[in-house]
């Protein structure tokens, strides 16, 4: 997944017997924003107890679905591709060049599961699908350094005592959730003078600062649970500890996990902001500093005006459109009735080598055969390979090159000549044009640029039209009206994924 996710919104004007009277650009928003801020929205009202903690196949398909729905088509068509069983719990990276890494085949792909390292420093790699020698281990030679991204090992062992151990059913072993505990936090009848704080894979600080205010309140005797509550507790927790197959993380109800620990320590005072249904959870509701939450409600609001401000759509078509693509264009000259076609293929690519070795100052960074420029995103290739067909006996290839890059709220298109940027072309602003759905970031739509180019005494009049499936580009149309002195025509290119 990506860092930024649209919410798309459908406002539909009714007329007085509630049928929808338009349907127009402005008639659809926009709203990008930080994944965690789609993510984390309440299903129910305060509290959205009880936690989640088990996932049924349907469920785990539904999580699939929706999470497919924001990616797109974009990793069934990668070397990673899609998983296998939807069956099972999906499992979640947030990175917004992973994937457009592996499609480019700037990282290799190798499916299975590292098992060692040899004495020459060889990768052991246990592979699902059997080598060609028979084996079920392939090697990977040639590596220059090896990342291990383990996490925490608890080691608790070493300085609590067996009877303490015991009593915890802890497993040093298990990363996952390695003590069976109350909330992950107690087990007031066997140790009722001990806590734990952030004891399972993957908590957030506002979980930890929870169950530390818990802990206290226990602790001190401001805070009182019943017996039944910690007996039922400490069933869930072994219950999550013995689950088949695992989820991601063991508290994935975030929304659920929270609002169980808030009601236990605040009973029914905090939070007091973004309570309802569809309303984004942040960590800071959670305390009783009203100050802070407040600060963070106008501060959530500010997040949700900049993601309608259009800053971010360039960068969210930019993404949708890389790869390849097959076009096909056909150039109408008005006069003459006379039509021409076009057709090949076109690459998108944000990690492209410059044709030309000579190096470049590109905004005061020094640019080599291969681009690098760590101030800001980089731009994308446009590489356009086809068949020019005047007549049915006259073709020649052709091809073309531009430079697309993000500029504020606007889409910059530059000309490329003789492998190096030229000027400017044209500066494109979308915005949502139809949708196909009734919102969401769950169904097709379009957004739609127009730009002009005076090129000496001709003009260009260009329409842009992107159809985004998720946070993948199904479709595009680019279309030019060019007017001057000795032209007159219209260019429609419609360009499809290879993948289609």
């Amino acid at each position: 997944l990506p860092r930024w996710v649209p919410i798309i919104e459908l406002l539909r004007n009714k007329d007085e017997e509630g049928n929808i009277a338009s349907k127009n650009n402005e008639d659809a928003t926009v709203t990008i924003l930080p994944i965690d801020l789609v993510l984390y929205q309440r299903t129910k009202a305060y509290p959205q107890i009880p936690e989640t903690t088990f996932l049924d196949p349907e469920s785990c398909r539904t999580r699939h679905k929706n999470l497919q729905s924001m990616v797109g088509s974009k990793q069934l068509h990668s070397p990673l591709g899609e998983p296998a069983n939807w069956d099972e719990p999906p499992f979640v990276a947030i990175s917004d060049e992973f994937l457009d890494l592996t499609r480019e085949q700037k990282i290799e792909v190798v499916n299975g599961r590292l098992s060692g390292i040899d004495d020459a420093g060889n990768l052991q790699i246990e592979s699902k699908q059997l080598c060609r020698d028979g084996s079920e281990l392939m090697s990977i030679d040639d590596i220059d350094h090896v990342i291990c991204c383990t996490g925490f090992i608890s080691n608790l062992e070493s300085f609590l005592s067996p009877q303490i151990i015991d009593a915890l059913e802890y497993d040093s072993e298990d990363s996952f959730s390695p003590l069976t505990l109350a909330w992950d936090t107690l087990h007031p009848s066997s140790l009722p003078n001990m806590a734990f704080c952030g004891m399972y894979r993957g908590p957030y600080m506002g979980i930890v600062e929870l169950q530390a205010r818990i802990a206290a309140g226990v602790m001190n005797g401001s805070v009182s649970i019943s017996c039944e509550e910690v007996k039922s507790a400490l069933e869930i927790s072994r219950s999550i500890r013995t689950a088949t197959p695992k989820a991601q993380f063991p508290h994935f109800d975030y929304i659920g996990y929270i609002d169980t620990l808030a009601k236990l320590f605040y009973d029914d005072c905090y939070p007091i902001f973004n309570v309802n249904i569809g309303d984004v959870v942040l960590p800071s509701f959670y305390q009783a500093n009203e100050e802070i939450s407040e600060k963070s409600k106008q501060e959530l609001e500010t997040e949700f005006l900049r993601g309608q401000d259009g800053s971010r759509m360039p960068n969210i078509v930019l993404q949708s459109i890389l790869g390849k693509w097959s076009f096909e264009r056909y150039i109408m000259h008005l006069q003459t009735n006379k039509v021409e076609r076009v057709y090949g293929t076109v690459n998108y690519s944000k990690y492209f080598e410059r044709t030309s070795n000579d190096e470049e100052e590109i905004d005061g960074d020094l640019v080599g055969h291969i681009f690098k420029h760590p101030a800001k995103e980089r731009p994308v290739l446009y590489r356009e390979d086809g068949v020019y067909e005047l007549s049915p006996t006259q073709k020649f290839d052709v091809f073309r090159e531009y430079e697309y890059e993000c500029n504020k709220d606007v889409l910059d298109i530059f000309f490329v000549e003789g492998g190096k940027r030229a000027h400017l072309f044209l500066s494109l602003k979308f915005v949502p044009e139809i949708l196909s759905c009734n919102g969401g970031h769950n169904g097709e739509y379009w957004v739609k640029a127009t730009s002009d180019h005076l090129c000496i005494k001709d003009l260009y009049n260009a329409t842009f039209r992107v159809k985004l499936n998720g946070l993948s580009a199904s479709e595009i149309v680019i279309k030019y009206r060019v007017k001057g002195p000795s032209k007159d025509y219209e260019s429609t290119t419609i360009l499809k994924p290879s993948w289609s």
